[in-house]
């Protein structure tokens, strides 16, 4: 815990990137219980490495892919993307 408390989260990305991130961080304040079940999959991850979580452990983390996958299933962050044929082929 002590190595995060330092780190600060920006939300400069994207409109959908950090639009995102706010909500699940939003709807995680909402759930006390499932930011506790969050915490304790990222602390015990945290627990083998001595820096920050690779690509690898960080994609093997079941519980945070299915809230991020939820989050983006129920608030996609883009509805629709229009497009227009300019030209045959």
């Amino acid at each position: 815990i002590r190595r995060m408390c330092h780190r600060t989260l920006t939300f400069a990305a994207m409109d959908t990137t950090s639009s995102a991130l706010s909500r699940i961080l939003h709807l995680l304040s909402q759930r006390q219980d499932l930011q506790d079940r969050l915490r304790d999959e990222l602390l015990g991850a945290l627990q083998d490495v001595d820096v920050d979580l690779d690509y690898d452990r960080l994609m093997g983390l079941p519980f945070l892919e299915a809230v991020c996958r939820e989050t983006l299933r129920v608030y996609a962050p883009v509805m629709m993307s229009g497009r227009m044929c300019v030209s045959s082929l």
